[in-house]
Order: C-alpha cells, then structure tokens, then sequence
C-alpha cells in the first residue's frame, strides 16, 4: 500500500545462558593460561641463554692473564684515548706510536668503543683499571647479545617465542675461526675481535629499527643512532647493516600487493631511506670524509691470506653449509638442522613479512660470502667491495641464520601450545634437551679450554713478574728506541710466557715494537715484516735499539748485551734514534698497487745501507703529499755508522719521543735532510725554530724535511684535521636538533591526549 510503513519485528539477542558463559570463561580462560605459559617458557629460555654466558664466560673476567691476540692492540687503544681525554685533546683522531711504526689509528679505523669506554672510566673517576674495564665491557656485550637478538626480533614483529628462541642459541654457534658470531672470534684464546663485538652487538637492533622506520615512519631518531652507532663500532658490519637495508627496502615488491599499491609503498619507503641515510651521513660525516681524503695511506696488506680478502668462493661455501661447519663445526649440526626448518618455514609462510626478513638476510649474504673466486667482476659493482675483506661477510650469514633457527626451534614449541596438554610441553622439552645437549657440551669444552690458558698464563707471568718488572724498568730507563723480541714467524712465536708470546707483554707494556703486526693499516706494515736481525742497517733503518730474547738466542756482534733478567737477556744495539740525517736526491712515483714492490726492491739494496732514502710521490687524484725537497738537489749527511772519525759538518745533539710529537734539536752546516723514523701522514705538522715547515714522504714511507745550516729545534707533531672537529661538533648539533624536536612533538602529542580527556567533545 502506497505511503505505508512497514513494520518488521527484529527478534532480540538471545543471551547466553549460565553454562555458556561458564564454557566462555572456560575457554578464555585456557587461553590466557597458555600463553602466560608460552610467555614463561620464552622468558625462561632467554633467561638460561645469558645465564649460560655470564656463567661460562666469566673466567674473561675473572682471571687477569695478560693481553693474547687483538686484545693488545685493543687495550693500547684505549689507554691512548683515555690519556687524550685527561689532556683535552680531540679523542677520535689520535697517533698509536707502538705498533705498526706509528699510526693514526683512529683516522681509519672504528673508535667508538673505545671513545665511549674512555669517557665511562673517566665518569668512574678511574676507580677501575682501564683493562678491567675492557674485559667487562667485553663480558657483558657477550653475555647479553641474546637480548640484542630477542629485541630486535620483537621489533621485525615476531611473537615473543620465536624471538626467545633466536635468543636462546645466538651465543651457540661454532666455527673453525672464520671470525663470525661465535666464542672464537671474542674470547681471550680466540681472536679478540673487540670492535666486531660492538658491532655484532649493535647490528641487529640497527636493522630492526631502520626496517621499522621504512614500513612506519616511526622511530627516526632511534634508527639514526644505532645505524651510526654501527658503523662507528665495527666499519664491516657497518657496511652489513646499510647493504642489507637497501635490500630489505625491496621488501613490498617480494609479497602480495596490487602494482599500484607497491609503487606507492616504494615511493614512499625511498623517501624514508633517503632521509634516513642522509642522516647517518651528517652524523658519521666527521669520520668518512677524512678517511676517504686520506684513503691512499691506508695499507694494502700483502701478507694476508687470499681467503680472508677475496673469500673462498660457492664450493668451498657451500660444502661447509652442507657439513654443518658453518654453524656447527665439530659437533652434532643441531643449528644447522634448525636453521633449515627455520628456512622451509620461511618460505612457507612468504606473505608475511616478517618471514621474508631472514631468508633475504640469509641468502643475500651467503651469496655475497662466495667473494671473488665466484663473482669476479660482478663484485665490482658492489661499492668499495675492492677494499674489503669479504670473509667477514659471514656477519650477515651468521646474523640471518640465527634468526631461522630461532623460528626452526619455536615450532615444536607452537605445537605443543596449540595441544594445550602438559604431556606435549614435556616431549617437545625433552627433544630440545636431546638435541642440544652436544651443542651446550662442546661449548662449555671450548670455555673450559680458554679458560685453562688464562690460567696457565696468569700464573707464568706471576712466577715470572719480578724478572719481566725489572726488565720493562730498565728499558724505561734507557734513552728512548724501538724493541724487538721476535715475531709471529720465527722464534718470537715460541718465546712465550704462558701461552702468551712475550712480544704481546711488551707492547702491552707500552713499549714501541718492531715485530707482531696487530693492525696491518700503517703503509710501514708490510716492510715492518721484512725485518732482518742479522743486518745492522735493519736495526738502523727501524731504529730498533734494543732486543730482548730467552737466553741462547744467538745474533751478531753488533748486538752487545746489557744484563740478564731471570731466563731472559736484554740486548742493545747503536743506533741514530728517531732521527737521522739522511741523503734524498731522486724521486720514485708509488700508488697502492706497487708500493710494496718498490720499498722491499730498496730495502734490499744498498739504500739503506747508504742512508739515501728517495722522495715517494703518490701518483693519484687525491694525493696531497706536499713534497717540499727539491729532486735536483742532494741533502748531504756525515754517515755516522760508516765514517766515524770523519769530521762532523751535522749531526743531531738530542730528541724527545712524545706518544703524538718527536722533537730534536739539530746541528747541520750545509743543508741536510732530517728524517723520522715513524709512518708519514699528511697530518704531520713539522716546526723548525717554531715555524711550520713543510714535511715529505721519504723512503720507506717516513717523515722527512729540509733543515738549513744552523743549530734547530725541530718539533713534529701530530694534528687532526681541522674539519674534523667542525664535522663532529655538526654531528652533535643535528643529532641534538632530531632529539629536541622528538620531544616536542612527544609533549605535543601528550598534551593533546590530556586535553582530550579534561576537556572531552559532547
């Protein structure tokens, strides 16, 4: 009927009766059961991983054996940092006088760790001792890297089982030294990566957040530091972490989505990158544009394996994955079979998008793994990857393949869940236990092994402390030369104390050596290995003029003993010192390519022997070596060792060593050469009478300026480049600027949430 209304009835709800809402209450109930207990069996495992290494690991810091392996190096490191801060100087761009000839070690190499422990012992007000300070630093970054995982799995959006599990075996992984994730690259037997560890530390929360900000837009801030913190700490992981973000930025493209809507998501995720990393690079800025001004005197070192350069190619590789070596090497592949069903679950579950983040990590860095023997030219097309060591790309391996066996071990677990029944909680228990139990006893077996040799070491060097504290005395005693007690290669090797080489006691000693090379960086690195004992123009040349050695170590005449120290002798040898005047006439054009070619020709010439040390002119678009000697002409020199009964017409009176300053003062009446006998860098800053001279590279690769006739006071000294405290003072201010304007809009925002609930709309 036309303008009628119809009215239908709409029956009620019917409510639920007493025993449905018992049933109701019942089910929730289960549920909120299950998961406390799935929220309890997660927690518990997290909690017996780190557990486990702050047990096992604690021997590290327990027993004070001396520094073994890149701890030495490590603990120079920061002991030269701290003393830079007591005197105000700029902390990230410091000369290491003891290794290596000298060398600006902080100019190319990761510095945060140390910068960062260096202010925490200054907080303390030097209560600790810097190297306890490094060893528990160094415990605890080891002991707590199963929280770095299980947080960062969280943020990728994993459930808080399957980031418990990463946890659980991140700490679990064994190798036969390829310097990954596992115990041997960390531990004081093994290799002693200390900046890796920060990195590795860093590394996955790093990414985690960066992946965040590029799916969200939140967290800008965060994901700025820990990428800079990154890359400051360990430059390979580093570089880890911004390759394997640009891949994980392709990520819409790998799952379902309309092409409409994946141009937009990648318009979109491109400006986020972009502004993310152009962040990172203001607030790095203060460290990569010098190094790479500076980049030609960085060394190409000649002495290392072909492996740790250029890798061991897809055979090789993949025969290791096969055997389980590459997570499991001389046990029972448990990890390895994890992380296989952690891999077919993966691609099980692709159209999630948490799953396709470790199978992309994973296979993206085994391929890279490969290197060159596999890739070839290929490689070419990844930056900087001619001046990398691709053996450490196992990081990114490693990395990837904790997460899989994390989600490979939560599946039992999920099923058993999903049973609900105590009898399932307790066979998936008791499978976990079976299966790595081979894994926790071969584990504990390394521990236990490290932890004998510190022990051993540290009671060798009890028994032996009086004779090696009167001896390091004496030395400090003497003028100011270099020290040799053999090196990794010959009898050095076995001249141990302890299981501790004695060359390693010295250096940490702070004394300046000529041996063992803990960095290869110094372009004096690959000459420093030719050394010969038996020529005295070596001694010379390296300015090494003293040697220790076990007695019945025997060398030639010209090395005359000065006392005996228990079972060990102290020699000395005559030498110029730091300084000399020197003969330079001609000119020899170098690049990295021939560099050492060039100075092992010299050095096994008459050069040396001859005191003629020729002007290296750096042949390359970046070359800023200012070359002040003229080519025509020849700086003329008494040769001391030669002609000592010839009349001296030049010759140096005194010098002072300084850990960054070499001073002299100087006698010549014709114009001489002066050379140093330390690593040039243009960030040398020479003064004759207080005025700034230029300096030049001089044969080896030494300091070396003109000196007019008269009596001089040369000083030279090592100075940062002034932009590089402009950079870093920049960095400061933007990252200060994102900070601020976070919290205004943080207040922003609470205000409003306030004033909503004051003042709610009617």
């Amino acid at each position: 009927m036309a303008g009628s209304v119809v009215h239908s009835e709409v029956a009620a709800p019917e409510l639920p009766s007493d025993a449905e809402k018992h049933l109701l209450a019942a089910v929730v109930g289960r549920k909120r059961l299950l998961l406390n207990q799935e929220h309890l069996v997660a927690g518990l495992l997290l909690l017996i991983a780190v557990a486990f290494n702050l047990v096992a690991l604690y021997p590290e810091v327990a027993i004070k054996a001396p520094m073994l392996n890149d701890g030495v190096l490590h603990v120079l490191a920061l002991e030269r940092v701290a003393a830079a801060l007591d005197k105000g100087q700029i902390a990230i761009d410091l000369w290491l006088p003891g290794v290596a000839l000298g060398y600006p070690l902080f100019h190319y190499y990761q510095h945060l760790p140390y910068v960062a422990q260096a202010a925490v012992f200054h907080l303390l007000q030097e209560r600790v001792a810097l190297p306890d300070l490094f060893r528990w630093t160094h415990y605890l970054l080891l002991s707590f890297f199963p929280i770095s995982i299980y947080w960062s799995m969280r943020r990728f959006g994993f459930q808080r089982l399957t980031a418990a599990m990463s946890g659980f075996v991140a700490s679990l992984l064994a190798t036969n030294g390829l310097y990954g994730f596992d115990f041997s690259s960390y531990t004081w037997s093994g290799y002693g990566l200390y900046t890796q560890l920060w990195g590795m530390f860093f590394l996955p929360p790093a990414l985690a957040s960066a992946t965040i900000y590029l799916r969200s837009g939140r967290g800008l801030l965060l994901a700025t530091l820990l990428l800079a913190i990154t890359a400051l700490s360990n430059l390979v992981l580093g570089y880890v972490a911004f390759v394997s973000l640009a891949a994980l930025f392709f990520l819409p493209l790998l799952g379902p989505a309309t092409q409409e809507k994946r141009s937009w998501l990648l318009w979109r995720r491109a400006k986020r990158l972009l502004l993310l990393l152009a962040l990172v690079a203001l607030a790095t800025a203060y460290f990569w544009i010098p190094f790479i001004l500076d980049s030609p005197y960085i060394n190409r070192s000649v002495w290392e394996e072909a492996g740790k350069v250029e890798a061991n190619g897809m055979r090789w590789t993949l025969s290791t994955v096969v055997r389980g070596e590459l997570f499991d090497y001389g046990r029972f592949p448990a990890l390895t079979l994890l992380a296989t069903i952690g891999l077919v679950i993966c691609l099980w579950r692709w159209r999630e998008e948490r799953y396709r983040i470790p199978v992309i990590l994973s296979l993206l860095w085994l391929l890279l793994y490969f290197g060159w023997p596999t890739w070839d030219g290929l490689l070419d097309f990844l930056p900087l990857s001619s001046s990398l060591h691709l053996h450490r790309f196992i990081a990114g391996v490693h990395l990837g393949g904790i997460f899989l066996m994390g989600i490979g071990l939560a599946l039992p677990w999920q099923w058993a869940f999903s049973k609900g029944k105590l009898g399932s909680l307790a066979t998936v228990a008791i499978f976990i236990v079976l299966l790595l139990i081979p894994v926790y006893k071969e584990r504990r077996a390394y521990l236990v092994n490290n932890e004998r040799l510190m022990a051993q070491s540290k009671a060798a060097l009890e028994l032996e402390k009086a004779d090696l504290d009167a001896l390091m005395a004496t030395l400090r005693s003497l003028p100011p030369g270099r020290v040799y007690a053999g090196n990794g290669a010959n009898w050095g090797k076995a001249y141990t104390v302890g299981a501790v080489p004695l060359y390693a006691i010295l250096n940490s000693a702070r004394l300046d050596m000529v041996g063992y090379l803990y960095h290869a960086l110094s372009l004096n690195a690959n000459i420093q290995v030719l050394f010969d004992e038996s020529r005295l123009e070596h001694y010379e040349l390296f300015n090494v003029r003293y040697v220790v050695a076990p007695a019945g170590q025997e060398f030639p005449e010209f090395v005359h003993l000065v006392a005996p120290f228990g079972r060990h002798r102290l020699y000395q040898v005559r030498t110029s010192g730091y300084f000399e005047l020197i003969k330079s006439g001609n000119s020899i054009p170098i690049n990295n390519e021939n560099f050492y070619t060039a100075v092992s020709r010299w050095l096994n010439s008459d050069g040396p022997g001859q005191k003629e040390h020729p002007i290296l002119v750096w042949q390359g678009p970046i070359a800023e070596i200012g070359r002040t000697l003229s080519t025509s002409e020849e700086c003329e020199t008494d040769l001391l060792a030669q002609a000592p009964t010839h009349a001296f017409y030049s010759h140096l009176i005194s010098e002072t060593v300084e850990e960054d300053a070499y001073s002299a003062v100087v006698y010549v009446e014709r114009p001489s050469c002066l050379i140093l006998k330390t690593s040039y860098h243009p960030n040398w800053r020479a003064t004759v009478d207080g005025v700034e001279t230029q300096t030049a590279m001089l044969m080896p690769s030494y300091v070396g300026l003109k000196v007019v006739p008269g009596t001089h006071l040369v000083r030279i000294e090592y100075h940062p480049r002034r932009q590089k405290g402009y950079l870093s003072l920049a960095a400061i201010l933007i990252l200060s600027l994102m900070l601020l304007l976070q919290l205004r809009h943080g207040v922003i925002k609470r205000v409003k949430q306030i004033r909503s609930q004051v003042f709610p709309r009617p």
